[in-house]
């Protein structure tokens, strides 16, 4: 549990830092037509549907009593008729779910969290799916192989 607290606090602070660098670049000089020309670019760029800290793998190998957590965003403008999903398309393993999601100005952020433990051990498929709150495809349908072996 110690880990998924700082893993959150982690993600947190990145988080709020691209958001503090983004609005930083507002401040800068020249007119306010100016600005908005060079800011335009950058919230273009803002990842529509991304995982992190790295690109989703397409299999990952733990020990029981390992974590593995992967943060997931969706697109949310501000104006979004619905709220992101992040679902399961068939019954995880019991030691596999998603947190809460949280919806911040122009994303939402779920956390995967994946904790094996002692008689966990096995080969496993991850499907899921992401639903941005547009209502658009997000991600689509994503999966990976999880295998768990047993503590040594």
């Amino acid at each position: 549990m110690k880990t998924v607290r700082i893993a959150c606090v982690v993600i947190f602070l990145l988080i709020s830092a691209k958001e503090a660098k983004i609005e930083m670049s507002a401040v800068s000089t020249g007119s306010a037509a100016e600005r908005s020309v060079r800011i335009a670019p950058r919230l273009a760029d803002f990842p529509v549907c991304n995982t992190f800290p790295e690109p989703l793998k397409e299999k990952y190998v733990l020990f029981e009593g390992d974590s593995l957590v992967i943060g997931l965003l969706a697109d949310c403008p501000a104006d979004s008729p619905n709220d992101a999903k992040f679902e399961f398309l068939q019954q995880p393993p019991r030691f596999v779910f998603f947190t809460i999601p949280y919806r911040g100005p122009r994303s939402a952020l779920s956390l995967l969290l994946i904790n094996p433990r002692r008689g966990d051990a096995g080969d496993y498929r991850i499907n899921f799916s992401v639903t941005h709150c547009t209502g658009g495809v997000g991600c689509g349908v994503t999966s990976f192989r999880l295998k768990v072996k047993p503590a040594q």
